[in-house]
């Protein structure tokens, strides 16, 4: 990552992220779109669709796991995930905001995972924020961080 595109991200996602809670901005419609694809693709377990989503440079950083850099690193991260587990989840998108050909947007997730080997279920709730970049004239994810909401 540049160091350029680093400073970009920060100037446009920091400031607006800490104000949040004060000012609801609209989320821009092409990211919903995304959004709504990615959880129909996590849930049919569709590793191109979701890869398909993210830049050719897209980081999907999950907790507990290693960040996935790149289109091979995150084919492998989404395979590694759904040969244990089966996922589902919905989108609470909070706010977000583009400017020029970069964007992001706040939110939650909620839904529930069943473990392949076990059938056990659980439910889980997470805080993520993701950062979106327009190339080619496509809007695609660049950095999906994602981090749960229960208190340590």
């Amino acid at each position: 990552m540049s160091v350029g595109f680093g400073r970009r991200v920060a100037i446009l996602a920091l400031p607006l992220v800490g104000l949040a809670d004060a000012v609801r901005a609209e989320v821009p419609a092409e990211f919903r779109q995304i959004l709504d694809a990615y959880a129909k693709a996590l849930d049919g377990n569709d590793v191109e669709t979701l890869v398909g989503l993210f830049s050719p440079n897209g980081v999907f950083m999950p907790e507990g796991m290693p960040a996935a850099a790149g289109h091979d690193a995150l084919r492998a991260t989404y395979r590694s995930i759904f040969s244990t587990m089966k996922v589902g989840l919905r989108f609470d998108l909070l706010d977000g905001a583009q400017s020029g050909d970069l964007g992001w947007v706040r939110g939650a997730s909620a839904g529930k995972t069943r473990l392949l080997s076990t059938g056990a279920e659980s439910t889980g709730t997470f805080h993520l924020l993701i950062v979106f970049r327009r190339e080619g004239g496509a809007w695609k994810i660049r950095n999906y961080l994602y981090a749960s909401s229960k208190a340590n």
